[in-house]
């Protein structure tokens, strides 16, 4: 995790004669690190989420800046911090123009300043957040694993502006990187989204997962978050897949460690039904389901009733699970099953004598329907 552009530019202004010139939609932009950089063509040691200092004492005159612009925004940089003074003696209007078009912070400072105080005192912040971030996620996750222990880790909660009695709602992102460097470049953007609330929240990563707990984010923001965070794919080539899965948003403190299970298997479900952002409150019958602690029951329910056709058409390359489903779909219609799959009403009706005989199931009445209805929604889930 890492500092967002505006806190730490915050005191800047009468501490270091900072001003913002372009650019002030992408003040929540989080920065990593802090950088000096003269090379126009940009090096390579950059890897995003850093703010760059410049004296320009490289280059002559001003033609060099939007080319140095545009390199450094390609390099997915946080924001530029430009020394006014002998190399650079203004900021030409067409740079100013490009930095508020790509919403790419730009800033200057006086001469007068020096790059070594201020960058010092930046990386100070950095690293200052970073700790009381990393305390908060290990808090919360802590809190997750060691629900006997919970009470112990109320201070730290508190000292850091969470409200123990208010709402509290569990986002779980799972994605499929090409890369370290890129996932990291994607952790920092769903860190940037949630930031952007000006709310308390906290992080923690599971294997290669990622767990957001928010307090007392409203529905709708929580929304947001979830679709803007899934929007994120786009912008990335490296990420494969993305998944994201959503808890109900009105969860009390004490209930998270169940409210993390839940999210960790509608993670799993959403992998397997393709389906994303996935929300809790909108699963139907799955959220009940999601809700049962004893796994020993679901596992019955789908043994009991769907196991020995799915052993089957893995043992006979048949494909009677799927022709189930579609089946019990059209409420047992075989005529909209024969025009869905264009087979004839009798292959129809001889593959539904085949099933129930498998199945022990004669698929007439509701209860005997609703069974297998059941036994699929567990499978997804499990």
């Amino acid at each position: 995790m890492a500092v967002t552009l505006g806190s730490l530019c915050e005191k800047a202004g009468y501490l270091y004669g900072m001003r913002v010139i372009a650019g002030k939609e992408g003040m929540t932009n989080i920065v990593q690190w802090v950088h000096s950089v003269e090379d126009i063509e940009v090096s390579d040691f950059l890897h995003g989420g850093e703010l760059i200092f410049s004296t320009g004492i490289a280059n002559k005159g001003q033609e060099w800046l939007l080319p140095f612009v545009k390199n450094l925004i390609a390099k997915n940089v946080s924001g530029l911090v430009l020394n006014i003074g002998p190399y650079i003696k203004g900021i030409p209007s067409e740079v100013i123009s490009y930095c508020n078009e790509k919403k790419f912070p730009l800033m200057d400072i006086p001469w007068k300043t020096r790059i070594v105080d201020i960058s010092r005192d930046f990386c100070n912040q950095i690293i200052s957040n970073e700790r009381k971030e990393e305390t908060i996620g290990d808090t919360l996750k802590n809190f997750i694993f060691f629900p006997g222990e919970y009470e112990k880790y109320f201070p730290v909660l508190e000292s850091n502006g969470f409200d123990l009695a208010t709402d509290y709602a569990i986002i779980g992102v799972k994605a499929d990187m090409a890369d370290h460097i890129s996932s990291r470049k994607l952790e920092s953007a769903f860190e940037r989204t949630i930031y952007s609330y000006k709310k308390h929240w906290g992080g923690f990563k599971v294997d290669n997962m990622m767990f957001y707990v928010l307090n007392d984010f409203s529905n709708d923001e929580i929304e947001s978050i979830a679709e803007k965070i899934q929007s994120e794919k786009e912008r990335y080539i490296s990420v494969n897949k993305l998944y994201v899965a959503v808890s109900k948003t009105n969860n009390k403190l004490k209930s998270l460690p169940k409210t993390y299970q839940i999210v960790l298997r509608m993670l799993r479900l959403a992998v397997r039904t393709d389906m994303t952002p996935m929300f809790y409150d909108r699963l139907e019958v799955k959220k009940l389901i999601l809700a049962v602690d004893d796994i020993s029951l679901l596992e019955s329910i789908y043994n009991e009733n769907l196991k020995k056709l799915e052993v089957y058409d893995r043992d006979n390359g048949t494909d009677y699970m799927n022709f189930l489903r579609l089946y019990l779909k059209y409420d047992g219609s075989v005529q909209r099953v024969a025009q869905e799959t264009f087979v004839h009403r009798n292959t129809i009706n001889y593959q539904l004598a085949k099933i129930k005989k498998i199945l022990g199931n004669n698929l007439k009445t509701f209860e005997e329907r609703f069974k297998i209805i059941l036994a699929f929604e567990v499978r997804d889930v499990l």
